[in-house]
């Protein structure tokens, strides 16, 4: 063969080498930083019993938030999906949802519970975080109905569901009353304001249970464990 030819099978050679072996590095750096092959990152769900409220697969990514070696409370307050109290102590509320004060939230991570002394534990890239809300009286089975604030297209930041315990001959009227971020008119007929938003004049509350349109004699509507009513501000 002549020397010429040698000289560029060699340097074929060497180039097919340098490419492998820079391929190699990328992968290894790209599960070094994401983990397993086809690996879709850590993942949170937020549950009353047995029902998920996330119903969105794009809720439920944490991938955008996570790095290696990041805690579980880094996670959550750096993605914003929890809100801590001052102090720490405690979870208040997890995406838009609020639970009352006889309930709190349990957090389990691939499993296991975790309480505040765990929060500094490190978050794999598959974990996945379960928050449950729970009676503080360890009720069973759970029987919640729950309050969701809709500001729809015109108040679009108006979006806050809280979740409260069932109570026997529970009423739609009651249930509003009870809610601080919900105003009433004097007789509370209606509602006038929600999280101190009063409507313009060619905008309206409506009110609805378990996605039904509320009728205006509605307010002694008794409701069911797991209803949702749901205040949504609209163009008339």
């Amino acid at each position: 063969m002549p020397t010429r030819n040698l000289w560029k099978l060699m340097l074929g050679l060497i180039i097919v080498f340098i490419i492998n072996g820079c391929s190699t590095q990328t992968d290894a750096n790209s599960n070094d930083n994401n983990g397993a092959a086809g690996s879709e990152g850590p993942t949170i769900s937020v549950k009353i019993g047995d029902q998920e409220l996330l119903t969105k697969p794009s809720d439920r990514s944490l991938s955008g938030s996570y790095r290696n070696g990041i805690s579980i409370m880094e996670l959550l307050k750096g993605s914003n999906i929890a809100t801590f109290a001052e102090d720490n102590s405690s979870i208040l509320s997890v995406k838009d949802f609020s639970l009352e004060s006889g309930m709190v939230w349990e957090l389990q991570m691939d499993g296991q519970i975790i309480g505040k002394a765990d929060w500094n534990n490190v978050v794999g890239y598959d974990s996945q975080l379960v928050f449950t809300a729970k009676s503080k009286d360890h009720q069973e089975p759970l029987q919640t109905v729950t309050l969701t604030l809709n500001g729809g297209s015109v108040e679009v930041d108006l979006q806050h569901s809280y979740i409260m315990l069932f109570k026997e001959d529970l009423t739609v009227r009651e249930l509003l009353k009870s809610c601080g971020m919900v105003q009433m008119d004097d007789g509370s007929r209606s509602v006038l304001s929600v999280n101190d938003y009063t409507p313009l004049s060619n905008e309206v509350w409506k009110l609805k249970v378990n996605g039904k349109l509320l009728l205006d004699n509605g307010m002694d509507m008794k409701l069911m464990p797991h209803d949702v009513l749901e205040i949504l501000l609209t163009i008339r």
